[in-house]
């Protein structure tokens, strides 16, 4: 049998166990620690990011009149600066140089062509034949009426002699002198010289209504070579080539005594009294512009106002060509082709949200807006509404006096919460 251990066991009796002053420091360094570091590791938690305050851009919403509106350039330019045509083929020579003032008709060039000149002496010789030929005509139409005059004559003098044998052979057949069938003989005669005798009336009245024809004929003749003639008189007065307005040349299109051919550009003249603006609107606006719309212009450093008078009907390099009045021209210094900034005016929407346009509009699909409250951006809906040059409508999502960042979101990878530092 195996002994007990029992002799061998020692009771330990437990002691009470107090923490010294340097763990109990240490403890409390430990906490400390951790609750100064907790808001860091909370936003990290979070994923809160960081960003520097001066890498944004602030704004803040007001209320005021928005005008919806678009920066354009252009240029100044005449109202009325027509190009002169050569109308003939010919030699050109150029009497007024670029710059000089010209008056309304006055002569700046003339053509030489020596083909409408041969031309013109053929019609005149034409016509001077035609006028010949209706002298002719009159003088055998006269000739031909003495004709007709003559048989007439001849055949009233049948038929009175005729009428006369009638009344002798009826004196004679009622004494019983004359014979029956010689009575009746001379009576045929009597009409027979009745009827030639009309038949010379008919004939008569009949050739002068031809000849009325061919007169008449004769003189649509001539006149028609007069307007053939008057056509190429006028073409030679066209040779002097005159300035349609009052102004100054711009620029001559051809060289000095050149050949040119009809239809050949030759110089122009800008009418100075009245300028326009040619501006190249964005093909985005196509749809907005419409006659009428206010222009806000500045040239040099003067501001002028003007207003839409014409609008092209095609896009060139996608741009839309208008042309604007200028409404003061006088009031401003303009020469022919000044550069000019303008801004059209489409719409004016008094007391609206607006904040300063930014590049946060083309981020987030502008359905976004990161508002600033003390140190932190949060992001918010928002509805965009009308668009101007420098503000753009804010319809739902704000109120007015809100802080917005309005630079671009792209670094923010969408985050709900943003710390700014």
């Amino acid at each position: 049998m195996i002994a007990s251990t029992s002799g061998q066991d020692e009771a330990i009796i437990p002691t009470k166990r107090t923490l010294s002053p340097k763990w109990l420091v240490a403890l409390l360094l430990v906490t400390g620690a951790f609750y100064l570091a907790a808001p860091v590791f909370s936003q990290w938690s979070s994923a809160i990011q960081n960003v520097d305050a001066e890498d944004l851009i602030f704004a803040s919403v007001i209320k005021g009149e928005l005008i919806r509106d678009v920066a354009v350039n252009g240029k100044v330019v005449a109202a009325n600066a027509p190009q002169l045509y050569s109308t003939e083929k010919g030699k050109v020579t150029l009497l007024a140089k670029p710059g000089e003032t010209v008056s309304q008709h006055q002569v700046v060039a003339k053509l030489d062509s020596p083909e409408l000149y041969a031309l013109i002496d053929q019609q005149r010789s034409l016509l001077a034949q035609l006028k010949i030929d209706t002298k002719r005509g009159e003088l055998s139409d006269k000739e031909l009426k003495l004709d007709l005059e003559r048989q007439l004559n001849a055949t009233l003098s049948e038929f009175n002699v005729a009428k006369r044998e009638q009344e002798r052979a009826e004196r004679s057949y009622e004494k019983q002198v004359m014979s029956q069938v010689d009575w009746l003989k001379s009576k045929d005669r009597l009409d027979d010289a009745k009827r030639n005798f009309i038949h010379a009336e008919k004939r008569v009245a009949l050739a002068q209504e031809r000849l009325v024809f061919e007169s008449k004929n004769r003189e649509f003749e001539v006149e028609k070579q007069q307007l053939v003639l008057n056509e190429l008189l006028r073409r030679q007065e066209q040779l002097s080539i005159k300035a349609p307005v009052a102004g100054v040349v711009g620029n001559w299109l051809v060289a000095q005594r050149n050949s040119v051919a009809a239809n050949t550009p030759v110089m122009s003249i800008v009418d100075l009294s009245e300028y326009e603006a040619e501006l190249s609107v964005p093909e985005f606006y196509a749809d907005d512009l419409g006659l009428g719309l206010t222009v806000s212009m500045k040239i040099g450093n003067s501001n002028v106002s003007g207003e839409v008078v014409a609008i092209s009907p095609e896009i060139e390099a996608s741009q839309v060509k208008v042309r604007a009045k200028i409404l003061d021209s006088s009031a401003v210094n303009l020469r022919q082709n000044q550069r000019l900034n303008a801004r059209i005016e489409f719409e004016k929407k008094s007391d609206v949200l607006m904040v300063k346009k930014g590049a946060f509009i083309g981020s987030m699909g502008g359905k976004f807006a990161y508002r600033v409250i003390e140190q932190e951006g949060k992001q918010i809906p928002i509805t965009v509404g009308s668009t101007s040059v420098e503000y753009v409508e804010l319809i739902a999502g704000v109120a007015e006096g809100d802080r917005l960042i309005i630079s671009d979101y792209e670094g923010f990878q969408q985050a709900k919460h943003i710390r700014i530092k």
